[in-house]
């Protein structure tokens, strides 16, 4: 019953899908959601690399061996410092996965074979290089050869035990096609989600945070509807504002 929302949403999960079940664009006519759904960075190169780069990395060198490495790395001064080790690290934000992709490769080197780095570089240098601001036929090309040196190497990632049986990884897959999709739309780093993620953060969790954690929700929603009605008060104060200036000018 799709009526009933957790049910729904619980019996969803245990297919692996996220239950959505009416497609927003259901009503367009000769729509190809492979044009309009866009790359976005944040979670499909930063995210991809938290959730599996860096995974196989973890169980190819060991979690006390990485994480001790991580500790004693002398950071240089504006640079993220990992003294309380990267595997205890909450709630990581796409700045930490960035200083992390710095120092991953120095850290595993000499502990794993160098088809495993080239295979990990591979991806480092794809991710990287998709988020530049314009590309052209050169930028293109090194795109793909990123790529390529990924599955050209791939196979020691599975011989290290750094991943499962198979590379069935949505991320991974959509790589195939971020090429194409740059040729057509343009630089990937126009969609990134990084404005709406900072928006949470000031909309949603410094609200939470001087709540009493009581009706979390409907506290929010309270929240968000007060500071809507203040800005609706402001706003129709300086245009009355305004319009009194321009009478008395007038005058």
């Amino acid at each position: 019953d799709v009526d009933d929302f957790l049910d729904f949403l619980k019996a969803a999960k245990s297919y692996g899908l996220n239950g959505v079940h009416e497609l927003f664009w259901r009503d367009w006519s000769l729509s190809d959601p492979g044009q309009f759904l866009k790359i976005e960075p944040l979670h499909h190169f930063f995210r991809m690399f938290w959730d599996h780069d860096m995974k196989w990395c973890i169980t190819a060198v060991g979690e006390d061996e990485i994480d001790y490495c991580f500790s004693l790395i002398q950071m240089p001064v504006s640079y993220h410092s990992f003294t309380d080790r990267v595997l205890k690290l909450k709630q990581v934000t796409g700045h930490d996965h960035r200083s992390i992709q710095w120092y991953v490769l120095s850290i595993v080197t000499g502990t794993v074979p160098v088809t495993f780095l080239a295979a990990i570089c591979g991806l480092l240098d794809f991710h990287y290089l998709a988020q530049m601001p314009a590309f052209n036929e050169c930028a293109l090309a090194k795109l793909n050869t990123a790529l390529d040196a990924f599955h050209a190497h791939k196979h020691a990632v599975l011989a290290t035990g750094g991943c499962s049986e198979h590379f069935h990884i949505p991320k991974l897959e959509l790589m195939q096609h971020i090429v194409a999709s740059i040729w057509t739309s343009g630089a990937p780093m126009q969609w990134s989600a990084d404005v709406m993620e900072h928006a949470h953060v000031t909309k949603i969790k410094n609200t939470a945070c001087a709540g009493n954690n009581q009706n979390y929700y409907a506290q929010i929603a309270c929240h968000l509807d007060c500071s809507e009605r203040c800005f609706n008060f402001d706003l129709a104060t300086q245009i009355s504002h305004a319009d009194n200036s321009d009478s008395d000018d007038n005058d």
